[in-house]
């Protein structure tokens, strides 16, 4: 799993941003009504879907007033997808005039990570929290940033605070887990394990929901609307594709966590889930195949390594993992022949590989009953 630390970064450029136009009831003056107030205009043009008519009015709205913060941190969010500089350029003005917005630090995070800026994203992160924007897609996406910086330690932090504000995003557990693994903290790996396999084998119905967080969102009574951005965290459902294979790791992950304390039974269930749920993933296969090589039931592991191998047909762990498996089936020729493919490549570097997989799978194969 810890692999799936490069694949959550490269998410992070492919985030989903969402616009949220916050009404305040109205723009108050002395109790009454303000009327024409340049930001309605906007408000109209967007519930109207008209996104360019939206950046027309803010255009107009800035020229009004130079010093309207709102205008400048909607203008930019707007323009990310068509003009990413001056959205850039835009959010800067907006956070100059008003240094204490949490919510603009947060977007401008995003927008760094699309800009592969990852230090000025985290230093924003930081930013975003220091005033008070508090929301779970922050921690998480600062959790990623200091993982990948070395700052482990901090970054488990930043998960579990992602979690206590958003306890139904799969995402966070599966991110926690590779770092409590990389902590060898296998107590609260397999809490975490279990507690995401049991969400994601359960009842939508039943499940965790984010909780909104009264101090992510800032409150204004001076201006007709706000705009607050956050990170899409929607809470996956079984069957998605896009969750199953990191649900077949967590299984596979919980199955190898079974297997070291000794409950094969627990382990050989978890890898059958895994394969269950993605049959494209061939780890769990071959780790299905290590156990019935434990139990001596040599035929299964040799069906399960195959199936594997017609998955992928040039991992060399596979085709060494059946050559050994032919081999303690008395195939040796076969085996020979599965183990040359390598020799000939380079012997040193295989061989001693082999020698090793023999060693210790005949450690594990039961003693041989007595005729």
């Amino acid at each position: 799993m810890l692999g799936s630390r490069i694949a959550a970064m490269t998410t992070l450029t492919r985030l989903l941003i969402t616009v949220f136009i916050l009404l305040s009831g109205c723009a108050l003056v002395n109790g009454q009504k303000k009327d024409k107030d340049p930001l309605d205009r906007v408000m109209s043009e967007l519930q109207a879907g008209r996104t360019d008519k939206a950046i027309e009015a803010l255009d107009d709205a800035i020229k009004q007033n130079p010093k309207n913060a709102d205008a400048y941190l909607l203008r930019g969010t707007l323009k990310m997808q068509t003009d990413f500089s001056q959205a850039l350029r835009d959010l800067d003005k907006g956070i100059e005039l008003k240094p204490d917005y949490g919510a603009a630090y947060h977007q401008r995070a995003m927008m760094r990570l699309v800009n592969n800026d990852g230090p000025g994203a985290l230093k924003d992160l930081d930013a975003a929290i220091e005033h008070n924007y508090k929301d779970d897609g922050v921690y998480f996406t600062r959790a990623q940033l200091r993982w990948q910086a070395g700052e482990a330690k901090a970054a488990l932090l930043d998960l579990d605070e992602a979690i206590k504000l958003n306890p139904g995003n799969p995402r966070a557990y599966l991110t926690r887990i590779e770092m409590l693994l990389f902590f060898k903290d296998f107590d609260k790996a397999l809490a975490d394990l279990n507690y995401l396999l049991n969400w994601y084998e359960t009842d939508p119905s039943a499940r965790p929901v984010r909780k909104p967080q009264e101090d992510a969102v800032p409150k204004s009574e001076s201006q007709p609307f706000m705009v607050a951005i956050a990170q899409e965290t929607s809470n996956e459902a079984p069957g998605s594709k896009e969750m199953a294979p990191a649900i077949a790791d967590t299984y596979s992950n919980r199955g190898l966590i079974m297997n070291d304390r000794g409950n094969h039974v627990a382990a050989t269930s978890d890898f059958t889930n895994a394969i269950r749920i993605d049959p494209t993933n061939v780890w769990p296969l071959y780790h299905r195949a290590n156990q019935h090589e434990q139990k001596g039931d040599l035929q299964a592991a040799l069906a399960d390594i195959t199936k594997a191998i017609q998955i992928d047909p040039k991992n060399a762990n596979l085709l060494i993992e059946r050559g050994v498996i032919l081999l303690l089936m008395g195939k040796d020729q076969e085996a020979q022949a599965e183990f040359d493919t390598f020799l000939k490549l380079d012997r040193t570097l295989w061989q001693k590989r082999i020698d090793d997989r023999i060693t210790a799978v005949r450690k594990l194969l039961p003693p041989k009953e007595s005729p």
